[in-house]
């Protein structure tokens, strides 16, 4: 199912209008404040052979349900970020950083199909193969398989495979704040052929969801900042609903 042209149009200017408010709300607190271990992360996405086959996959292997390159991009280096400021830069750093960083990247490789997460491991496990140690990409695994929202985590012992997982879940849910009504949302409801109104219709209970996710993030950085990102987005959300209300057809 497409959207009409008038529907296109009429999704153009929504997504201009959350751009417009959410670029005056400033960005979160996190951006600032993680800038070095947002570069680092960056810098390892470029250094490691194994991230840059798991970015290009993922680049080739296209939208799933909303959920593109871009999104997978954001997930990843946060995550990556996200192990730096856990670890403070110490030994063996980079190695969980690049674990996080390929699980960020691949986490929605399936995601247009029921129980992505262990499907999107099961293939993972076999494009990786080679490319990392068994250690590594069992940890890589883990992750992609326990970021699920509202599902309870699964937990090991070691904390390694822990601070890997809770990265990757924090970082896929910092998207639930400014990203999701700037973006995913409209991608959404564009890849399923949904208009401005429908989404709309589904605002409240939208809305619950997004609140929900305040209160799971896992990392002490995450726990930190995560509910600055979503306080961000449902400011986004509520005053684009009340646009919408005021000028929306």
């Amino acid at each position: 199912m497409t959207l009409s042209r008038e529907e296109s149009a009429v999704l153009a200017v929504v997504r201009e209008k959350a751009r417009e408010i959410s670029k005056a709300l400033g960005d979160p607190a996190f951006y600032r404040d993680k800038a070095r271990e947002l570069e680092r992360s960056g810098e390892r996405a470029g250094l490691s052979s194994a991230v840059a086959f798991a970015r290009g996959v993922v680049r080739e292997r296209g939208d799933a349900l909303g959920h593109g390159f871009s999104h997978a991009e954001s997930v990843a280096l946060e995550a990556g970020a996200i192990v730096y400021a856990e670890t403070g830069f110490g030994p063996g750093s980079d190695a969980l950083a690049d674990i996080a960083l390929i699980a960020g990247y691949f986490h929605d490789i399936r995601r247009n199909e029921r129980d992505h997460p262990e499907k999107a491991a099961r293939e993972v496990g076999e494009l990786m193969k080679g490319r990392m140690d068994g250690r590594s990409l069992e940890m890589a695994l883990f992750s992609i398989r326990n970021h699920e929202a509202f599902k309870d985590a699964r937990t090991v012992e070691d904390p390694e495979f822990m601070l890997c997982s809770g990265s990757l879940y924090d970082s896929d849910k910092f998207r639930w704040g400014p990203d999701n009504f700037v973006e995913t949302i409209w991608n959404m409801a564009e890849s399923m052929g949904m208009g401005v109104g429908a989404v709309m219709a589904r605002y409240d209970k939208g809305i619950r969801g997004v609140i929900r996710i305040k209160d799971t993030f896992r990392t002490l950085t995450g726990k930190k900042y995560g509910p600055g990102f979503i306080e961000k987005g449902l400011r986004i959300g509520e005053e684009l609903y009340d646009w919408y209300r005021r000028n929306g057809p």
